[in-house]
């Protein structure tokens, strides 16, 4: 495994656990077992940290969606397998989506993070907009931002909470 992939790797769990601006290089180098001088190497400024761990995430999240739809099951089972994504990371890992944390943290973002994260947000929308459509629901780009915003937030409040049944609630009412 590259370095770059090690800081990547850290850096995501970290930011998942407790959010960008609790995330410093010294603590990333310290868990590696190097000089944070070396960090920079990789990524000169936490800005480019950042947009690197979100444009990775995006593309492992479009990944997993693009084998899902390519199971050939129904819309309703690929909006159940896109739920499973966030109920395995938060039953299993216990991490809250990276875009979900990073959304909340906007405000106090480099804009090139927001933009990224925007985009995250946008393809999964469209991707749960097409499964609605394929489903005849009614108004599907409303219910794929409904499902979303559900999923990310019942995901954060279950963490918060050490209470998973709170996401199960949240994913009953979806499905």
């Amino acid at each position: 495994m590259s370095s770059a992939t090690k800081i990547l790797d850290i850096a995501e769990r970290r930011m998942r656990q407790t959010g960008y601006n609790a995330v410093s290089y010294r603590d990333i180098a310290d868990e590696i077992g190097i000089k944070s001088a070396s960090l920079h190497y990789h990524f000169p400024k936490k800005e480019e940290l950042g947009v690197a761990l979100v444009q990775r995430y995006t593309e492992n999240f479009s990944a997993a969606l693009l084998t899902i739809s390519s199971e050939g099951k129904t819309p309703k089972q690929n909006i159940q397998a896109f739920a499973e994504i966030y109920s395995h990371e938060l039953k299993q890992r216990r991490l809250v989506c990276l875009c979900a944390v990073l959304g909340a943290e906007a405000a106090g973002l480099p804009e090139r993070i927001n933009e990224k994260v925007n985009q995250f947000f946008i393809g999964n929308v469209e991707w749960l907009k097409d499964q609605y459509e394929a489903m005849g629901a009614v108004d599907p780009a409303n219910r794929a931002k409904i499902t979303l915003s559900l999923l990310s937030g019942a995901m954060t409040i279950s963490a918060v909470n050490n209470d998973d049944s709170i996401f199960d609630a949240a994913m009953t009412a979806i499905l």
